[in-house]
């Protein structure tokens, strides 16, 4: 699920580029997406549980870092709120699901 979010941010880095969002906006925005994937990723080969809830909580950061920048490029550019409306629910979904194993991990 987060891999299919960072293909979806790639493909709307490309389509904030063509809108002529600043670089540095979308490339922040592509950065902190792509980094949720990869953080959930990289935890899978913990070698303890402390460190695959650090993975994991770093993730979630990414994945509020996203939405941040998300509201950010919405209101900085006067873009429609439906402009990120698909992606902001599935970052959510991801965001609670992701909450949830750090809590379950931690009992």
């Amino acid at each position: 699920r987060t891999k299919k979010f960072a293909v979806r941010i790639v493909k709307l880095f490309s389509g904030l580029r063509k809108i002529n969002v600043d670089y540095v906006l979308a490339r922040q925005l592509l950065r902190s997406g792509t980094s949720i994937g990869a953080n959930v990723r990289e935890g899978k080969a913990s070698s303890t549980k402390r460190e695959l809830i650090r993975y994991y909580e770093i993730a979630l950061r990414s994945a509020n870092e996203t939405e941040y920048w998300m509201d950010i490029i919405t209101e900085g550019y006067d873009l429609k709120r439906e402009f990120f409306e698909n992606d902001k629910k599935e970052l959510i979904e991801i965001s609670k699901v992701i909450a949830t194993i750090i809590i379950n991990l931690k009992k």
